[in-house]
């Protein structure tokens, strides 16, 4: 069954009159099952999510074409293909989500490259290690009613571990 990965955010869902999120991709939970596949994800800064999911052709589609979710172009399978292939438009998408994040442009630069001869030569496993580097821990606000991304800086879980635990 073929895999994919997505970047998506969290949406907000009360649990017992607590305050909460889940990832975005919870909403094709019981598609992805009935298909017999799985998902996981890693969050990152911003209330973002990267996410891997093994589903169908006609799933993995339908998720493609949902608003809010943002497919890493499906050559990029592996987590050591290069980002030779990316055109300038797939560049510019992805960078343009990793800057919603809250990453810096300078960031980017150092780690990635600033240009698409620079992402042409580092691997999708090199750019989802960059983005999976640290998240901030979400918190409630009850004045605002809002969950908010200000809280102390962490680890985020391993986009490694992730990739190992969905397979084809």
């Amino acid at each position: 069954m073929p895999t994919a990965w997505f970047l998506t955010d969290y949406v907000r869902k009360d649990r017992g009159g607590r305050p909460g999120r889940v990832c975005r991709m919870n909403q094709f939970t019981a598609q992805i099952n009935a298909d017999g596949g799985d998902w996981r994800e890693v969050e990152v800064l911003g209330g973002y999510a990267i996410v891997k999911v093994r589903a169908s052709t006609a799933t993995l589609t339908t998720i493609t074409n949902t608003t809010d979710f943002q497919r890493i172009p499906s050559a990029f399978t592996t987590l050591n293909t290069t980002l030779s292939s990316l055109t300038a438009a797939q560049r510019t998408a992805i960078l343009n989500r990793i800057l919603a994040m809250g990453y810096t442009t300078e960031e980017i630069t150092a780690v990635i490259g600033g240009n698409l001869a620079g992402w042409r030569t580092k691997t999708l496993g090199q750019l989802l290690r960059f983005i999976t580097s640290r998240r901030r821990r979400p918190r409630y606000d009850a004045v605002a009613d809002a969950i908010v991304m200000d809280g102390i800086v962490e680890a985020c879980t391993s986009v490694d571990d992730v990739d190992a635990t969905i397979t084809e």
